[in-house]
């Protein structure tokens, strides 16, 4: 049983207008619940937008202006979506559902990162539980840094320490843009995307605390592939507003969608309130049907194991 914490109860999604491309047997077999679905279904009701604006991206794919109407060279980004179902919700198994929707419509090149290497066992049993092939699965870690990827469809899968990884002028992050191509419009689902949590600078107790190398490079991927189809995977994405420093793709800054002009300006705004201004932010965000966050109900669990004895 799947329930919801109060704050978000009070708040109702957009209806859907979006109807995945899944194979009859996913339905017909009950591969995926009627909760995941719906997050393959919003996901894909997100990814048929863009956000507002229009910008420009540096060559270092570090820094995105707003650019001028009709500005040469610039990029419109599509709109992301937040999954932030708890432990035993099926994260994974709803990660494959989009991937598999995007593979449906010919999109047959995805890219999956996570916090483990081990976790690609995960990645492929969840795909294979869909009717994928484990062989769709790629392991970045088996292929030489600055080699060209050998694979012309196919789910990337990498760590973040992989992701951030470069050497001698080399890096992983050039050898994934370069494989999935500038008009990139597949899937890329940062899987514990917490992990990226602090990717800018700030003011810590002791001083300026850096960003991290993993928040950079996330947001490097999201500027150099503006099409993407971006998916954040965390339980714990919206406890703490540090951890939504990367999710440019929500439209949380510089859009115009929400009210705050940066991503600087977004932090310091929402570190000052506090819990209850994470708790608005979520709401808002599920209103505009760009997030879910879905926990096991223990209490009712428990009840019908003790019924059942």
């Amino acid at each position: 049983m799947l329930c919801e914490s109060a704050a978000l109860a009070l708040v109702s999604p957009p209806a859907p207008t979006y109807k995945p491309h899944l194979p009859q047997h996913i339905i017909t077999q009950g591969l995926l619940s009627e909760a995941q679905l719906e997050s393959v279904i919003y996901a894909g009701l997100a990814h048929s937008e863009f956000l507002s604006g229009s910008y420009l991206v540096d060559d270092s794919w570090d820094n995105v202006t707003v650019a001028a109407t009709g500005e040469e060279n610039a990029v419109k980004f599509r709109r992301g979506w937040f999954l932030g179902d708890g432990t035993g919700a099926g994260k994974g198994r709803q990660v494959a559902g989009v991937l598999l929707d995007n593979w449906c419509q010919g999109r047959s090149k995805a890219i999956w990162i996570s916090k483990s290497s081990a976790l690609i066992e995960d990645a492929r049993r969840d795909w294979c539980a869909l009717g994928g092939d484990a062989k769709d699965i790629i392991d970045l870690s088996n292929i030489k840094l600055g080699d060209s990827i050998p694979f012309t469809q196919g789910i990337l899968f990498c760590t973040y320490s992989t992701l951030r990884s470069q050497k001698n002028g080399k890096s992983r992050l050039k050898q994934i843009v370069e494989w999935a191509g500038k008009d990139f419009e597949g899937a890329i689902a940062f899987d514990e995307c917490h992990a990226m949590g602090n990717a800018m600078a700030q003011e810590g107790k002791l001083g300026m605390v850096a960003a991290s190398q993993q928040g950079i490079v996330g947001l490097r991927l999201q500027n150099a592939l503006p099409q993407a189809r971006v998916i954040y995977v965390s339980a714990t994405g919206a406890t703490k507003v540090s951890n939504l420093s990367y999710a440019n793709r929500l439209g949380l800054w510089q859009t115009g969608d929400f009210p705050f002009t940066s991503r600087e300006d977004f932090v310091e705004s929402i570190e000052g309130g506090g819990i209850a201004a994470m708790e608005v932010v979520a709401r808002d965000l599920k209103a505009l049907g760009l997030y879910l966050a879905r926990s096991l109900s223990l209490i009712k669990l428990e009840l019908k194991i003790f019924l059942l004895g």
